[in-house]
């Protein structure tokens, strides 16, 4: 008899705490899945800005060259001398004097902005 006693008490026992243990189980198993999962999440979302950053990048590009290639188009179509289309396509030179290219801050900032716009620094005498 007791034996059938102690079977129901064990019966009634996992009927009561089985749900408990679940939640409990549960709430401890989904942290560990969003813990291992943030990981994941936040790497893929890095690289999808990546990829958004980079097809900017591209759209402009293509926008800048689109630009380029009417402004080359217009020039060919006015029927210019090859030396004035050449030059008309080419950024004038950034001038420095002297005493401003011996400045390195002043002469670092141009140089920068040469090579952004695709021309060159001039340093020209003072005066």
């Amino acid at each position: 008899m007791s034996d059938d006693n102690n079977d129901k008490l064990m019966e009634q026992f996992i009927e009561k705490a089985t749900p408990k243990l679940l939640e409990a189980l549960a709430e401890s198993v989904s942290k560990q899945i969003e813990d291992s999962i943030g990981g994941l999440k936040a790497n893929s979302e890095k690289m999808l800005d990546e990829l958004k950053d980079r097809k900017r990048a591209a759209a402009d590009a293509a926008a800048k060259d689109q630009a380029d290639a009417g402004q080359f188009k217009t020039l060919l179509e006015r029927n210019d001398d090859p030396a004035s289309i050449k030059a008309a396509l080419t950024p004038e030179p950034i001038r420095l004097t002297r005493s401003q290219a011996r400045d390195a801050q002043i002469y670092r900032r141009a140089k920068a902005q040469a090579e952004k716009s695709g021309t060159t620094v001039e340093i020209v005498t003072d005066g």
